[in-house]
């Protein structure tokens, strides 16, 4: 039997840890109650409408409250595809699209799981819609790792001539 090095040991430790952690600071954040959960969104709407001289109690604040909500799903469920991906290469080794559909895939049912947990949380509701603004972050996140790695690829071509 192969002795596997420490460094890759630790870093598949490491990849699957920040995986399970992240999860869990999702899960915590759907596990507040509505009220709860609105509140810090609301709190930073009304702040940006106070600097901008917006009204603070009126629709555009609202709006603005839904936005940062919803970029706040979409930003939680980029990064977590993103670690999927760091663990998923540091357990296989394979870096290409079959990687990234993995890793969506699962970020996908973990959105899903995300909805449907919140249905058993007062004052909060498991939505098809916010699973579709989960899963479009994650989306996000794939699309600008294909962009570097063809930005990188590109470069090292790009050297290989000079």
């Amino acid at each position: 039997m192969k002795h596997m090095p420490f460094g890759k040991w630790m870093n598949r430790c490491l990849a699957t840890v920040s995986v399970i952690l992240w999860y869990a600071v999702i899960f915590g954040f759907s596990a507040q109650d509505g009220e709860e959960s609105g509140s810090l969104s609301g709190a930073i709407a009304k702040a940006i409408m106070n600097v901008l001289g917006g009204d603070p109690e009126g629709e555009g604040c609202r709006t603005l409250e839904t936005v940062i909500r919803k970029g706040a799903h979409m930003t939680e469920f980029a990064i977590l595809m993103l670690l999927l991906v760091w663990a998923l290469y540091a357990w296989t080794s394979v870096r290409n699209c079959k990687t990234l559909a993995a890793a969506l895939c699962i970020t996908v049912c973990l959105a899903a799981l995300d909805e449907y947990h919140q249905t058993f949380v007062e004052g909060r509701a498991g939505r098809p819609l916010d699973v579709l603004i989960d899963t479009s972050g994650a989306l996000l996140c794939a699309c600008i790792i294909v962009l570097i790695a063809f930005l990188k690829k590109k470069r090292e071509k790009h050297r290989q001539k000079v």
